[in-house]
């Protein structure tokens, strides 16, 4: 297993202290115990999964979700109700954990970079460059271009904008059309796609998700409208994030 298969397997790990790790997770753990820039970066994903953990035991079930609960019990005929009953105390546990599951669900875990789009970005890194054309335009200007030829939905963040673009491409995969700009003064790619075509969401959104690829690359996503966003540049993570957020 390389640095790259180990981060992405544990990009959606979540430690768990009743379960042992799955044969494909110690294997990463190994991988990962080599590469002291990918062991830390793993120990910052665990702290902040700690810390959500530690914020949903907090969590009060929503009133009307016990007030479902209490309806659904009232309508047991009371001569088999049994509030002892095990099969009753498991149905109550049951159904507080799909509460729990579901919020987290739909608050996300900011600790996980979407796998699907870790190896979307490895696919786009091995695009044939003749597929590419010269436009030599900012990036803020090629919604029309793209439009012209076939593809809608290409905008760019505004902070991103101004960035030249050397070449533009549109490419298929997972037969999926997918916009991409090549950016020589950040050594990066901007990325543009439909995120229900390739099942990526990312929440909250327009927000950014980032993660280190491989000793090469980082990348970052967000998600807005419906379509998703995503830089891969060449260089660290911190240098990326720079790149993202920093004010104008």
């Amino acid at each position: 297993m390389n640095p790259r298969s180990a981060r992405r397997i544990l990009s959606s790990y979540l430690e768990d202290s009743h379960s042992d790790p799955s044969p494909d997770v110690q294997k990463a753990l190994t991988v990962i115990g080599d590469s002291p820039e990918l062991n830390e970066e793993f120990k910052r994903q665990i702290a902040i999964d700690k810390q959500i953990q530690g914020i949903f035991e907090k969590v009060d079930v929503p009133d009307d979700a016990m007030q479902k609960l209490a309806s659904k019990i009232d309508g047991i005929p009371a001569r088999r109700f049994n509030p002892r009953d095990p099969a009753m105390i498991s149905v109550l546990i049951g159904f507080l954990l799909l509460i729990a599951v579901l919020t987290w669900n739909f608050l996300g875990r900011p600790a996980a970079f979407p796998a699907d789009a870790i190896g979307l970005a490895e696919e786009i890194l091995k695009s044939d460059d003749q597929t590419f054309e010269l436009v030599g335009q900012p990036a803020g200007s090629l919604e029309d271009w793209f439009v012209l030829k076939g593809f809608d939905g290409f905008k760019v963040p505004a902070r991103l904008a101004k960035y030249q673009v050397s070449e533009a491409a549109i490419v298929k995969i997972d037969s999926h059309p997918v916009a991409i700009v090549t950016v020589p003064d950040q050594n990066a790619q901007f990325v543009a796609f439909s995120a229900n075509s390739l099942g990526i969401e990312i929440t909250p959104y327009g927000t950014w998700r980032m993660t280190q690829l491989d000793m090469e690359y980082s990348i970052g996503i967000r998600e807005e409208k419906g379509m998703c966003f995503m830089v891969i540049r060449r260089g660290k993570l911190d240098d990326l994030a720079f790149l993202l957020t920093q004010e104008e």
